[in-house]
């Protein structure tokens, strides 16, 4: 394995997209599997969103943090100025699925209509963010 460079760099916007759009391919397949847990799927899932709002928001020149946290990157995202669909605004509740839901302990149950909503959610979000990122570009 090759050691970590200690330089910062975020890639395109272009790259954000193939990752956020392989998440999502990802949270669709381990859907259909049943040796996968819900809360992996919504972890893709979430993923794809996160993804998804880094693109736009390096598409926009807007500075963000290495974060999990939807809900604060949608944030960074209005305070520069960009307007975000009511779905997109909703993706901030699959934060919890980055971290704690993918460990043992969990407590909350994960539906099978979680999946779907966390699912539904991200196809969402990168639809849009890819209808945004390519705008921004030209």
């Amino acid at each position: 394995m090759k050691p970590r460079s200690k330089r910062r760099r975020f890639g395109s916007p272009r790259q954000w997209l193939i990752h956020a759009k392989s998440d999502l391919s990802l949270a669709r397949l381990a859907k259909s599997e049943k040796t996968v847990l819900p809360e992996q799927t919504c972890f893709h899932a979430q993923q794809a969103c996160e993804k998804s709002l880094k693109a736009v928001l390096l598409a926009r020149g807007l500075e963000f943090p290495l974060v999990h946290d939807i809900e604060l990157l949608l944030e960074v995202a209005k305070k520069g100025g960009l307007r975000l669909p009511r779905d997109v605004c909703k993706a901030g509740a699959l934060s919890p699925y980055a971290v704690e839901a993918r460990y043992p302990g969990y407590e909350d149950d994960v539906a099978p209509t979680d999946v779907d909503e966390a699912i539904r959610l991200a196809a969402r979000v990168v639809s849009w963010a890819s209808t945004e990122a390519s705008r921004l570009r030209k």
